[in-house]
């Protein structure tokens, strides 16, 4: 078995030796007509009435074809324009060496996150908010201590500041540096003012490893007892770049958090090829980047949202496909197309949340306004997702999927026209760092709404 730094530089001999390929051939063609191939093959099929399969055939099904795709397929290099070649052994080994846990975070903040199975009775492990959210410098620390102060949260994700004081971030450049500097900085003073400073932190948000590597300081940045961020970027494809970022975080000895930003509508066209797209990147991630673990996160290509009806339906199938067949750790995103202070918003995260059924864990999220709008985000959504994802805990798929279908009533005829809501400064008192009267009460009534419906909250 060979893992750690001999695998990285296995696969980095691939990258250097693998067939040449066109970027483009590969992702606009030779990827597309494999995944038509093999949903074809293993006759994936999506209900349009179902929301949250109980289908474990199906779920077994789309393991299936993920697995067929990565070994015909492999990863595609983007500084070689060679394809890196996965073979049945790299898939088998790196299984095998999974981890049925692991451990994040230090002191009171020690959290143990597990491999969870379907209709699990065991609670999921959140992440709050910001999964890259666009903020500014002026209220960055702001609205992490907001997300940190929240008991529900487990650990807390990096957002991607805009500027700093004002001047543009420029990339690979001494300011990149600076602001991965400043922003680990913030994390670890927010989970301090939180009273919380061993919580696990997952950054950072910038790419360049140099400006990664400058976040790392025990004392001010980010420590051991935090998750590096690591991809395959959609789709399936690996830069040297993100393999130096494993080599660093492997000589830090930190875990390192996954993902591959899938899109429905994109290169992987519609939910079914998408869900097997998105299990395929799991086991990529697993082999090539050696993820500790990882995140379910297929949008729209229009509504640019997870709460969606074919989202929804990706991250639970392709969750049961998981979870039925590997102990890969991972989570569900959760990005909403209305803002903070609106009900529209809790209910896209209710929706989202309820894939707790299907063996994952939760977040980051919620996050408003897709990511893409300046300090639309609050602690108060990440709490609640997390409130959510703990009352949908050990509930049957079936039940899963008929309140699906009654939160999707609530929202989904606005996705042309969602409610922007507030800014963080017009949320939350800073003072106090505490909601204003209007968003509590939306909230409550929210939360009184799936009470209505059958929903128990602790």
């Amino acid at each position: 078995m060979v893992l750690g730094n001999y695998k990285l530089f296995e696969i980095i001999e691939r990258a250097r030796n693998g067939p040449l390929i066109k970027e483009s051939e590969f992702e606009a063609k030779i990827l597309p007509t494999k995944l038509k191939e093999l949903v074809k093959e293993y006759d994936i099929k999506r209900d349009p009435e179902i929301l949250i399969p109980s289908d474990n055939d199906l779920a077994d099904s789309i393991f299936e074809a993920a697995y067929d795709l990565i070994i015909d397929l492999g990863v595609y290099c983007s500084d070689t324009g060679r394809i890196i070649k996965i073979y049945e052994e790299d898939i088998k080994e790196a299984l095998k060496s999974l981890p049925e846990k692991i451990i994040v975070g230090s002191g009171r903040e020690v959290r143990e996150i597990s491999v969870r199975g379907i209709e699990d009775k065991k609670p999921p492990i959140t992440i709050g908010a910001l999964a890259g959210g666009v903020c500014s410098s002026e209220n960055y620390l702001n609205i992490l201590t907001s997300i940190a102060i929240e008991p529900e949260v487990d650990m807390l994700c990096a957002g991607s500041l805009i500027e700093i004081d004002g001047k543009p971030i420029i990339s690979h450049s001494p300011v990149e540096i600076y602001a991965a500097q400043l922003e680990a900085h913030w994390m670890r003073e927010a989970a301090s003012k939180a009273g919380r400073p061993g919580l696990c932190l997952i950054g950072s948000s910038f790419e360049w490893v140099a400006a990664d590597i400058a976040s790392f300081n025990p004392n001010y940045g980010f420590r051991s007892t935090d998750a590096g961020l690591a991809c395959i970027i959609y789709p399936m494809k690996i830069s040297f770049n993100i393999l130096s970022k494993i080599k660093f975080y492997f000589e830090s000895g930190r875990p390192i958090f996954a993902y591959s930003d899938q899109l429905i509508g994109g290169f992987t066209r519609g939910a079914e090829e998408t869900a097997v797209s998105s299990v395929a990147h799991h086991l990529a991630n697993l082999v090539i980047n050696q993820a500790s673990f990882q995140e379910l996160n297929c949008q729209h290509i229009h509504y640019n949202n997870k709460s969606n009806r074919l989202s929804i339906w990706c991250h639970n199938v392709a969750g049961q496909a998981i979870a039925r067949n590997t102990k890969i750790i991972t989570h569900s995103e959760c990005f909403a197309s209305a803002g903070p202070c609106t009900e529209m918003i809790l209910y896209e995260g209710a929706a989202v949340a309820l894939s707790v059924v299907s063996g994952v864990n939760l977040g980051p999220g919620i996050v408003g306004r897709s990511a893409k709008e300046v300090d639309k985000y609050t602690g108060l959504e990440s709490k609640f997702y997390a409130e959510a994802g703990r009352a949908f805990t050990g509930m049957k798929r079936e039940d899963a999927n008929d309140l699906a279908k009654e939160l999707l009533r609530k929202y989904e005829d606005k996705f042309k026209d969602p409610p922007v809501g507030k800014t963080f400064n017009e949320c939350y008192d800073i003072k106090t760092m505490r909601p204003i009267k209007e968003w509590i009460e939306i909230y409550e009534k929210v939360k009184k709404d799936l009470e209505d419906l059958g929903v128990k909250f602790s």
